[in-house]
């Protein structure tokens, strides 16, 4: 049998995979109807498959499916979309097995439930090394690799970009709220289609991803006032706009009609239903159904078919179609055989899905299966549906059902005990900016721990508006309403003060009410936040940065120095901090404690040009002559100098008050002028007239001795 043939009776058989073996004899039954099924539709297909070069996969964040209007939503938000799906494939009942961005694109580039790829936030985890990427099964046969991000959730920190020649994730240019987190459709588009026009004669796969209807909703305009009264609606439509140019793009460079397209979504957003603002906490369907079209070279026949499918079925579906080796792993099933007439009408499929959000707030986890008709929800109160007759899920049927429901928990307890990852690589310790701006998003910390089920948890339906509460805290923070957050979060640890999830966002809400009264020169109230921060969480390291500028400010130099004292106790490598605490060490004149420093830091980094200064700029001017080597002074000052092209009015400023010591005052005279000069040309007024008293002294034959140390001459920049 050959490979393709191979790959689409493994649709048959992962549709079974999971079930009890006395199930063996229909699987067997079902195996031989798919290869009796599958020949005569390849036989027609291969000379189109074979001459595939250009596959494009779209990616829609938080795109609930029955939005869009081709999947029934009353109003016209998807025209470019509905065009695209009249002409092509369009599945009506596609599920992520995860309503979280960074997991659920991980499964939908490896065809592997998070279970396997034991990625289940995004915060706190990547992508491990051992799983494999569509982009790494492509590129090895002549593809070119190519992926446009819009979100920092999904930053190559987090290890996604493996197999990618290209990984643009450049949204740093789009300013919203307190950090640049992510970039609009359009923007995107413009990279991308820049690559595009570069690479349009080579085989490619390019992935892109779509971030506009995450919340917060502010689609632009015409978008914006067409849905005043949806701006998530408006969102998406905005997001079909940019498609559409992709479309026109394709087409303009004569790709379109040969490329294998794809259109999906990584979840959906729960919009109210159920209690849940947005989406992450439960796992109904309006947070995981999402859309899924493919549009397949020289393919005309479109059709909708109403099957339940998952986006772990696009990497073993892609595969197929180019007749390449699946990845034994991979958990998806490949969907070829509904691409044609003849497909086999008797297979049962078991989808997973899962968020163990839940459990950072005390409560249980939730994890589901799901049949065409059935969903079972396990967790302290367990649910089952019927997706048929109650779409919406408002009424459970666990105890009308318990045999249906015992079937479905069967099921799911074999899928969890098979692929169980045996081993965690997936954890990643993210550092305090990038955690921040994660946080801003509204995204929860990981769970530090293996979250097994546990029925005397609390349910997670009975948390939602304490959950609910704790997004509106980090919304707070992205609007930069402190206050209101720090009041909001203190509640909450007040009902919960043992949640480490709550502990940490208040040590942040600290951490910004201390630069905001920095910023406004209320140094005690922001050395106060500071370290109420750091006592809720010492790791913090950027807020003992904070901390010490503040206290440098208000030059309480013994305090900064043990801030710098602590950092290095933490990490023992930062070079910046050994920089930070030489100065705090000399401005309290502990000057071989500062020479140990600046030495050691020299030792890791020869070239560190303000480092050179400050230990030559200390051996040429300290009034005390025990610390004061005006030959080490020329050496130091001179390295500087050389580094920095001799174009440096601080280092040449240095290097003359060492020539000074060293009764050089010529070279002292000609240096300071020149120093003088780049200082004026560089509209540094006040560096300039202090070199030029300096100056005074070195043309009367004085070299420059520092009195205090806080008589410095530093750069102005």
């Amino acid at each position: 049998m050959s490979n393709r043939r191979k790959s689409i009776n493994r649709i048959v058989f992962c549709q079974l995979k999971f079930l009890k073996p006395i199930l063996l004899g229909g699987l067997i039954l079902l195996t031989i109807l798919g290869d009796s099924v599958s020949g005569s539709f390849f036989s027609r297909y291969r000379s189109s498959v074979k001459d595939v070069r250009q596959i494009i996969l779209v990616s829609i964040d938080t795109c609930r499916a029955d939005y869009l209007s081709c999947y029934g939503y009353p109003l016209r938000t998807t025209p470019n979309i509905d065009s695209f799906a009249r002409e092509n494939v369009l599945f009506t009942n596609a599920v992520t097995p995860v309503p979280i961005t960074l997991p659920a694109h991980c499964s939908m580039l490896t065809g592997v439930i998070p279970p396997y790829h034991g990625v289940h936030y995004n915060i706190g985890c990547k992508l491990g090394q051992a799983s494999v990427t569509l982009p790494e099964i492509l590129g090895p046969e002549g593809f070119t690799t190519a992926a446009f991000i819009s979100s920092l959730v999904l930053d190559s920190k987090f290890c996604l970009n493996q197999g990618f020649d290209t990984y643009d994730a450049d949204f740093t240019q789009m300013s919203h709220g307190l950090y640049s987190n992510e970039r609009q459709a359009g923007k995107t588009n413009s990279s991308a289609f820049t690559w595009l026009e570069k690479n349009k004669d080579k085989k490619f796969f390019l992935f892109l991803h779509y971030y506009d209807p995450h919340y917060e909703y502010a689609p632009p305009e015409p978008f914006a006032s067409r849905f005043a009264d949806n701006l998530y609606a408006g969102e998406i439509a905005y997001v079909d706009h940019c498609i559409g140019r992709l479309i026109s793009k394709l087409k303009e460079l004569g790709l379109y009609d040969s490329a294998l397209i794809v259109i999906t979504g990584d979840h959906g957003e729960m919009l109210g239903e159920h209690g849940e603002d947005t989406h992450m906490y439960f796992i109904y369907q309006s947070a995981i159904k999402v859309p899924l079209i493919f549009k397949l070279p020289g393919f005309n026949k479109p059709k909708k078919i109403d099957t339940l499918v998952g986006l772990i079925d696009i990497v073993p579906t892609i595969c197929s179609f180019l007749g390449l080796k699946t990845p034994k792993e991979v958990d998806g099933c490949d969907l070829c055989p509904f691409f044609y007439d003849k497909q086999p009408s008797d297979m049962k499929r078991y989808i997973y899905a899962e968020s163990l959000v839940p459990f950072s707030i005390g409560a249980n986890s939730l994890r589901a299966v799901l049949t065409e008709r059935w969903k079972y929800i396990q967790t302290t109160r367990p649910e089952l549906y019927d997706l048929i007759d109650d779409e919406s899920e408002m009424n459970n049927l666990i105890k009308q059902q318990p045999q249906q429901a015992n079937i479905l928990k069967e099921q799911l307890k074999m899928i969890l005990l098979l692929r169980k990852k045996k081993k965690n690589q997936n954890r990643l310790d993210l550092d305090e900016k990038t955690l921040k701006r994660l946080e801003s998003l509204g995204y929860v910390g990981a769970i530090d721990k293996e979250v097994e089920f546990d029925q005397s948890r609390e349910d997670p339906k009975d948390l939602i508006g304490f959950f609910n509460s704790g997004q509106i805290v980090r919304r707070l923070v992205f609007q930069r309403k402190f206050e209101q957050a720090k009041t909001l979060c203190e509640t909450l640890l007040s009902r919960r003060p043992d949640l480490k999830d709550l502990q940490l966002l208040m040590a942040e809400i600290h951490s910004y009410l201390g630069m905001t009264m920095a910023g406004q020169e209320k140094l005690d109230l922001a050395v106060d936040h500071f370290k109420k921060a750091i006592e809720i969480k010492p790791e913090m390291l950027q807020t003992y940065f904070d901390l010490a500028w503040v206290l440098s400010k208000q030059k309480k130099f013994s305090e900064v120095s043990a801030c710098y004292e602590k950092l290095l106790e933490i990490d023992p490598n930062q070079l910046v901090v050994l920089d930070r605490l030489g100065e705090a060490y000399y401005y309290q004149g502990k000057v071989s404690r500062a020479f140990n420093c600046w030495e050691k830091a020299l030792k890791f980094k020869p070239d560190w040009t303000e480092v050179l200064n400050m230990l030559a700029w200390v051996k040429a001017t300290h009034e005390d002559v025990r610390f004061r080597n005006p030959v080490q002074a020329v050496r130091l000052a001179k390295q500087a100098c050389k580094l920095t092209a001799n174009r440096d009015s601080v280092m040449l400023n240095t290097l003359a008050a060492a020539y000074a010591a060293d009764g050089n005052f010529n070279d002292a005279v000609k240096t300071a002028e020149k120093a003088m000069k780049i200082a004026l040309a560089s509209g540094h007024n006040d560096l300039a007239g202090s070199i030029r008293n300096l100056l005074e002294l070195y043309t009367k034959g004085r070299p420059y001795y520092v009195s205090t140390p806080s008589e410095v001459i530093q750069s102005p920049d």
